[in-house]
């Protein structure tokens, strides 16, 4: 199911994000599952814990997936493709002061100025 606004998102962490969306966020991004752990701040292994207990995340770890989950829907309709995209977050950008943008998705605010910038992409703006 995709996530279309910030009120479902809330909706979902209140009832418990099912470690299924980790799954589906690890097909859909193209990134290993280290790397999507360590995004959400949790440990590989906490990830297969979680699966073989049917745990669900936490609210923040939670949010944060979703939050990911949203980002990757939009930054591939912007770039046309998952390669294209995880190209994107993976290269040094002048407007992340040269990091790579996929170092801001650990946190909320810095998916949400990844999510800004993909929004200046979108309109034609490349800084």
């Amino acid at each position: 199911m995709a996530i279309v606004n910030d009120f479902q998102i809330m909706y979902e962490v209140d009832r418990g994000v099912h470690i299924r969306r980790f799954d589906d966020l690890l097909q859909k991004s193209g990134l290993q599952k280290q790397v999507l752990a360590a995004l959400m701040g949790l440990d590989p292994r906490t990830i297969d814990n979680y699966r073989k207990q049917a745990k669900k995340f936490g609210s923040l770890e939670g949010e944060l997936l979703l939050k990911l989950d949203g980002l990757f829907d939009f930054g591939q309709g912007i770039f046309e493709s998952k390669e294209a995209f995880l190209e994107y977050i993976n290269t040094p950008a002048y407007g992340f002061d040269n990091k790579k943008p996929i170092d801001f998705l650990n946190t909320f605010t810095g998916v949400e100025l990844v999510t800004q910038a993909l929004h200046r992409i979108a309109h034609g703006y490349v800084a």
